[in-house]
């Protein structure tokens, strides 16, 4: 056949009249697609795409020097910006944080072969050609918006069919089973900002909890932390299944439930973080003794209920009261000398009556005999903090023309502390209080600012309760609520340096891997050196604890429902992370693991097919005609999101096996892997039960039936499906972020900056045979996750 330019033009229809491709007359014969393209026709001949959307390519004639370094760079130039534009693209509706199975990212590289991977550059029916030329509305892309040009459409079909021929020229690894090409570029994307730093889980708490009090929130036989599972986002295989993985309003209550129990009974039995510290002796150091003298002529100093200024103090002539304008501050809980220099004026039987009150209570009564002025002195213990003084007259009498009694009031003068000045001594006990609390629950020296802050709360605190160890359980419960301690990285991190920054690592490194904050010896050890880091993780991952919080975020993980049958997916998960064992057992492994994390033989029919037959994950995952367990299978291990239109659920009703596997219907681009997969499956029942026939007797199929021409995991039964598919990187990359989860609580951003980090993990998988536990340790000895 004629090659070159002139051969592109002279392409003829096989079944559309317009450029957009139009399904409804379909000829005999289906011209190809070859030789050098020629992305300039503005009007180019109509594609040769069959009715079932198959494109139909003349590999021979694409010229040698086509690679594809050139159909990549072919792609960005000519596809790549009808896909990101707003009218008729497609990063609308598949962009990289949609569900859609094809993705259109910020980089056209990166698209290519994401697309390529991901089986939408063939020349099957289901690819992006066989999408842009369809005529039926619920099918074709762009969805509800305007067509394609011509010569887009030409230029898709023409990189398709030279990707073809490129791939049958030099068969080498299949696109979906080697680590992504685009991604060995470095990100030049934007920056990532999101604070990245896990609050602490439900176990993480408890383990804290434990760890810091040496308390497990038993109370009279109740499991607290049991309580209130739902309020902390954990799971208890009866009521909540799912781990919260942020933050909510309903956490914080829950530690409104949790700090105050903890923290006063740690604080009253000096244990936990208050092991020998004495949380009633005084916090409060005794001043020398001070002098405040009030005058009564001064109104800034007194202020009078009654009488009349004089030459030499004030006549209270009626009854009334002298009282100090302003509360006078008693530093410190003491003794105190209260004087009140006056006299009084005779007159009938009974001599003055005064008063000294604090606070207006009455505190000593005194008959006022002296005629002249005299000091009348009263000590008493007085609270610490800020009191009125006040000296009343109580008894006013006359007798018309005859006398008065009356009350003269010099000065009011408060004198002490009267004890010994104990300097600072009680002050920096205190503050050294304050900060090994902080050294103990959020392992770090207290700031100057947090050990001024610490003593101020505690003080105030006592100021209204006397009880000091509930002074000292306040500041204890707002540590307890700080950042510092419900994120698994103390924020403050950030800011420290050598011994202190290290050491705050190691308390994330113990949370990610077993739950619990480093025990005294495990601090010990480190901090003097005796271990280093990598021998610090790796006595984490040897240890019962690794095993024993990795079981549980693979119970979670998995779905269990905390019966045996469904704790086996996640023993299998724990064995492989804690032996070596490689990962693609996960779904080729023809064992089990019992509940001691032993292996142990299994039924024949299962085959190497892993958690794939597990009763636990058969169960509650419908197959045909729902096609539950299918997609649970594929998300769960290979990563795909299926997101379902308004469309699909329209036709749900009517829909058949066999009607979801044809190219031309909406079903096509996700059933073309969920309908032979659940063939595959026939054997197993919904209950998670083997047969070999079904209900009328007839034996049982369960082989792909070549349904769909392109399906990548061919053959019988499951455990076809699973030798497949643990080739496919899309495997690899979820079976890696399953351990990535654990450190940083969400999957590597392996598209954008942490491509980096995604080659390491791969390389370290591939050349230790699917190791988890080397997996886990890369990622532990990581830059990314140590900050260095």
């Amino acid at each position: 056949m004629e090659s070159g330019p002139h051969r592109l033009r002279m392409l003829v229809v096989a079944l559309a009249m317009s450029a957009v491709g139009c399904y409804g007359e379909a000829s005999l014969e289906v011209p190809s697609i070859g030789g050098v393209p020629n992305y300039d026709d503005e009007n180019p001949p109509p594609l040769p795409v069959d009715p079932t959307g198959a494109l139909s390519c003349q590999l021979a004639s694409v010229p040698q020097t086509v690679s594809l370094a050139t159909i990549a760079a072919d792609f960005g130039r000519q596809v790549y910006p009808a896909m990101v534009r707003q009218d008729s693209g497609c990063i609308s509706c598949h962009a990289t944080t949609s569900g859609r199975q094809f993705k259109v990212s910020q980089e056209p590289t990166e698209t290519f072969y994401a697309a390529r991977a991901a089986g939408f550059l063939t020349t099957q029916p289901g690819s992006l050609v066989s999408r842009l030329v369809s005529t039926d509305e619920s099918v074709r892309m762009p969805r509800n918006q305007p067509s394609w040009s011509a010569k887009e459409i030409a230029a898709m079909a023409s990189l398709t069919c030279q990707l073809a021929a490129v791939e049958a020229r030099s068969p080498q690894t299949p696109p979906d089973e080697e680590f992504p090409p685009a991604l060995l570029q470095p990100y030049t994307g934007p920056a990532v900002v999101t604070y990245d730093n896990p609050f602490l889980s439900y176990v993480q708490l408890k383990g804290k909890v434990k760890q810091v009090f040496n308390d497990d929130w038993v109370r009279g036989g109740v499991d607290k932390f049991a309580q209130t599972v739902g309020l902390f986002g954990g799971v208890d295989y009866v009521q909540y299944f799912v781990e919260a993985r942020v933050a909510s309003p309903d956490f914080l209550l829950g530690m409104d439930a949790l700090a105050p129990d903890v923290c006063l009974q740690a604080a009253r039995n000096k244990t936990g973080p208050f092991a020998g510290l004495d949380t009633s002796a005084p916090i409060i150091d005794t001043p020398p003794a001070a002098t405040r003298q009030y005058e009564a002529e001064t109104a800034t100093d007194l202020t009078a209920t009654t009488g009349a200024l004089t030459s030499t103090g004030w006549n209270l002539y009626t009854n009334g009261q002298l009282t100090t304008t302003t509360p006078y501050n008693f530093p410190v809980t003491g003794t105190y000398n209260l004087t009140v220099r006056a006299y009084g004026s005779q007159c009938g039987p009974d001599l003055p009556a005064m008063e000294i009150r604090v606070d207006g209570t009455v505190v000593k009564s005194f008959a006022v005999s002296a005629t002249a002025y005299a000091d009348h002195v009263h000590t008493m213990t007085v609270p610490a903090g800020t009191h009125t003084v006040s000296a009343a007259f109580t008894n006013d009498f006359n007798m018309s023309g005859t006398c008065d009694r009356n009350l003269y009031v010099d000065w009011v003068k408060v004198n002490g502390p009267t004890e010994p000045s104990t300097g600072t001594t009680r002050t920096d006990a205190a503050k050294a209080k304050v900060d090994t609390l902080f050294r103990r629950m959020v392992y770090r020296p207290s700031t100057p600012q947090e050990k001024t802050d610490g003593y101020a709360l505690v003080k105030d605190l006592a100021n209204y309760e006397a009880d000091l160890p509930k002074a000292w359980s306040g500041l204890c419960e707002g540590i307890m609520r700080s950042p510092d301690f419900l994120f698994t990285l103390p924020p403050s991190y950030e800011s420290r340096t050598g011994g202190e920054k290290d050491r705050l690592l190691l308390v994330k490194l113990a949370q990610d891997l077993v739950g619990r904050p480093p025990n005294a010896t495990e601090l010990a050890d480190f901090d003097a050196g005796r271990k280093s880091w990598e021998q610090m993780v790796d006595g984490y991952l040897a240890s019962v604890d690794f095993r024993t919080y990795y079981f549980h975020k693979m119970r979670v993980r998995t779905e269990s429902e905390g019966t045996a049958d469904t704790d086996e997916p996640a023993r299998l998960w724990t064995y492989l992370a804690t032996t070596g064992t490689p990962f693609q057992d996960l779904l080729t492994g023809d064992y089990s693991v019992s509940t001691d994390f032993a292996k142990v033989s299994r039924p024949s029919e299962h085959g190497k097919t892993g958690v794939l037959t597990m009763k636990g994950f058969l169960q509650n995952k419908p197959g045909l005609p729902h096609y539950n367990y299918a997609a649970r299978v594929m998300t769960d291990f290979m990563g795909s999101i299926f997101e379902i239109p308004s469309e699909v659920f329209d036709m749900r009703g009517a829909a058949t096996a066999a009607s979801t596997v044809d190219p031309t219907s909406l079903c096509f681009s996700c059933h073309q892997t969920l309908t032979p997969l659940s063939h595959q499956r026939l054997r197993w029942a919904d209950d998670g039960t083997y047969r070999t026939t079904d209900e009328q007797g007839r034996p049982i199929d369960d082989s792909d039936r070549g349904l769909v021409g392109a399906y990548a995991f061919k053959g019988q039964g499951m455990s076809a499906f699973a030798q497949k598919a643990v080739l496919k990187e899309s495997f690899a990359r979820r079976t890696l972020n399953a351990q990535y989860i654990l450190f940083f609580g969400r999957e590597m951003r392996h598209t954008q900056d942490e491509r980096v980090m995604y080659k390491r993990l791969w390389d370290v998988a591939q050349a230790d045979n699917g190791n988890l536990k080397a997996v886990l340790k890369t990622i532990a000895l990581s830059p990314e996750y140590t900050h260095r």
